[in-house]
């Protein structure tokens, strides 16, 4: 399973070359207004630039949680109040990149693209649930008072970090080609992707 690991100086610059035939200019084709081609060509590379823009954005979303995932502290196992401690901490630092990966995916703007409000909303809804679900065992974990309470909380930390590792972080990009080439020209979404065309985030222990 692909690891990520935080990339420094990652640039990617999209060029975007439109080559004219050789052999002089072309013949408009009759009743076409002059210059209708390279209007339409404008508007084509326009709508290419939005997409990649809306991919770019939409992978630095996800990348909050990547890099949240990164920062997670260990677990101490030395003591039953111990592992509670740090199991909170733990899941306070990934509710918190949940938390910025949420807001900037609810304030992506839209782009004329059919399908990537769908990503949008259906990740959205992902992480949401995942947030809402450590959410609850962070609650747990501070509400503990027997050291019953407190194992079975530990041991539901487990959970929500186990949906992290399942997730692919560019679901439904595949089921729309626009979203898909965008993202191979998106610096974030090629910084998520690597040479991992799947990418996932590894949960401890995996």
């Amino acid at each position: 399973m692909h690891r990520f690991r935080e990339r420094v100086g990652l640039c990617a610059t999209l060029v975007l070359c439109v080559v004219a035939g050789c052999g002089g200019a072309p013949t408009p084709d009759p009743g076409e207004p002059e210059g209708g081609r390279r209007t339409s060509t404008t508007a084509d590379a326009s709508a290419r630039d939005a997409a990649v823009t809306w991919a770019n954005d939409y992978c630095g979303a996800v990348s909050e949680l990547v890099l949240s995932v990164s920062e997670m502290p260990n677990i101490d196992a030395s003591s039953p109040r111990r592992a509670s401690e740090t199991s909170g901490q733990l899941l306070e630092v990934v509710v918190g990149g949940l938390d910025r990966t949420v807001d900037r995916l609810e304030s992506l703007d839209s782009v004329p693209v059919d399908g990537a409000d769908q990503v949008r909303r259906e990740a959205l809804s992902t992480y949401g649930g995942i947030r809402e679900r450590a959410r609850a065992v962070l609650e747990d974990l501070s509400v503990a008072e027997s050291a019953e309470a407190s194992r079975d909380a530990v041991s539901a930390v487990r959970e929500p970090l186990d949906d992290i590792g399942a997730l692919d972080l560019l679901e439904g990009f595949d089921a729309v080609p626009e979203l898909r080439e965008a993202s191979g020209h998106a610096p974030a979404c090629r910084t998520l992707t690597g040479a991992d065309p799947a990418p996932r985030i590894d949960s401890p222990g995996s």
